[in-house]
């Protein structure tokens, strides 16, 4: 009888063991088993935690088995499960073993009366090993002070719904970030707009995917603005830094600055300073009519 022992193995592929903290790495669980064995079915045993890492698994919707080498051989595979990892903080982080249980088939020196090799049910139980990943910290060579952990290749945009509008109209400002990176794992800048601007908590959206490859898509903070009153105000220009890991780099991306125009409404009030005693008052712009 043929020995499951050495015809079984499962392995933890990762795409990379030195990553910087935040880019993405894959674990991909495959198991190898020779031409002369047979699976009926498997259990998971251990799930590894994946403590200090961000983790998405891909959904595997149909088992295939597949030809591969290992070990010098040519083997038959089967990939049983895809991890998207983004490491968290730097030094040795460990991908915890995957352990399974498996019904397997094994051919017997025997043969029934048609001359088929006979074969014998039993079960198996398989460990893929721990695997230790060495994260590497962000430099700290050119980092920009109001760097918020984005690490990925991204574009950076912020536009305004309408620029010119009346009092008691609102205007939506969304801040949008949109490529591939960490996109669930840091925050967007936040607008600044005139003391005379009324602005509300964002409406935070997300359209992310997260294939193999890493995360993908877009995510946006809408905001309410709402002047109150008459007069031309600027929104100030953004600025988004991110590092760039295809240039192992920082870069900085600044929006042009945004005039909101009011048309109608109350003009506000300007504080003037006295020249003879220093003192403040308060003068109102606005004209007032007087009767005859």
């Amino acid at each position: 009888q043929i020995s499951a022992d050495n015809n079984l193995y499962l392995v933890a592929d990762v795409s990379k063991t030195n990553p910087y903290i935040n880019e993405p790495i894959t674990v991909v669980y495959k198991l190898y088993f020779s031409y002369n064995i047979g699976i009926s079915n498997w259990r998971e045993l251990s799930k590894p935690k994946y403590n200090d890492f961000w983790s998405q698994n891909i959904d595997i919707k149909q088992l295939v088995a597949e030809e591969g080498m290992f070990k010098g051989e040519r083997y038959r595979y089967v990939v049983l499960r895809k991890t998207v990892l983004y490491p968290q903080k730097s030094g040795k982080l460990e991908i915890e073993p995957l352990s399974l249980d498996l019904d397997v088939q094994l051919p017997t020196n025997r043969r029934d009366v048609f001359g088929r090799v006979q074969v014998v049910e039993d079960s198996k139980r398989v460990s893929a090993p721990s695997r230790i990943v060495n994260v590497k910290s962000l430099p700290e060579t050119g980092k920009p002070a109001d760097f918020s952990g984005a690490v990925g290749n991204f574009s950076f945009k912020v536009t305004p719904s309408k620029t010119t509008l009346k009092n008691g109209e609102s205007l939506e400002l969304k801040v949008a970030v949109t490529g591939k990176g960490n996109l669930k794992l840091f925050d967007l800048p936040k607008p600044v707009v005139p003391n005379s601007f009324e602005m509300y908590d964002p409406v935070h959206s997300e359209n992310v995917q997260t294939p193999l490859s890493g995360m993908t898509g877009s995510i946006i903070d809408s905001y309410t603005i709402i002047p109150q009153f008459k007069g031309k105000y600027p929104i100030k220009p953004m600025r988004f830094s991110y590092f760039d890991l295809g240039t192992g780099k920082y870069k900085t991306i600044t929006t042009d600055e945004i005039m909101v125009d009011v048309t109608t409404g109350p003009e506000q009030t300007v504080a003037v300073v006295n020249a003879n005693n220093g003192k403040a008052k308060a003068t109102v712009t606005t004209s007032i009519n007087k009767s005859v």
